[in-house]
């Protein structure tokens, strides 16, 4: 008989409770990591938690320059996610709003408020720590939903940045 490992949790935070926070360690470099979140055919690879890859990932990495990763896209509608980089100091520290997004064939869209994620990335030995902290974010059940996303995002990351 196998016995079932429990899931590694990434999610610091208490479900549901401001700011959604997630922190983990990852056997690679912080220029590693960092590639991994900034380099569309990178993050095309982890960013959905539940496995799967992004339909597809756009990012103008520069302040003020805008990022989109689209889940799903059908002739009806299409989900994604999209913000602007607030701040990149490679490879240690990057900042960008955040908004979930439904456009629909009418040319109409649903989006949530603005929120705002900040990620560091810390060398820690021969690895990197990451602390993410998502802010601002207006409900609980939207907080819950983002803090399992991250948190399965995280457990693909694990995985895909082992050097």
């Amino acid at each position: 008989m196998t016995v079932q490992q429990p899931a590694r949790e990434f999610l610091k935070s208490e479900p549901g409770l401001e700011p959604v926070i997630v922190e983990g360690l990852f056997r690679a470099t912080p220029a590693r990591v960092f590639r991994a979140f900034t380099e569309p055919e990178e993050v095309r690879c982890w960013f959905l938690p539940k496995g799967g890859n992004l339909v597809a990932a756009e990012i103008d990495l520069k302040v003020g320059g805008r990022w989109c990763f689209v889940i799903e896209k059908t002739d009806e509608k299409q989900i994604h996610f999209e913000g602007e980089y607030l701040a990149i100091e490679a490879p240690n520290r990057l900042e960008f709003s955040w908004r979930h997004v439904q456009e629909f064939a009418d040319g109409t869209r649903e989006a949530t408020d603005s929120s705002k994620v900040t990620v560091l990335f810390e060398e820690a030995g021969k690895a990197t720590e990451v602390k993410l902290r998502h802010e601002a974010i207006k409900t609980e059940d939207a907080r819950r939903g983002v803090g399992g996303g991250w948190n399965g995002c995280f457990l693909r990351l694990v995985e895909f940045v082992v050097e």
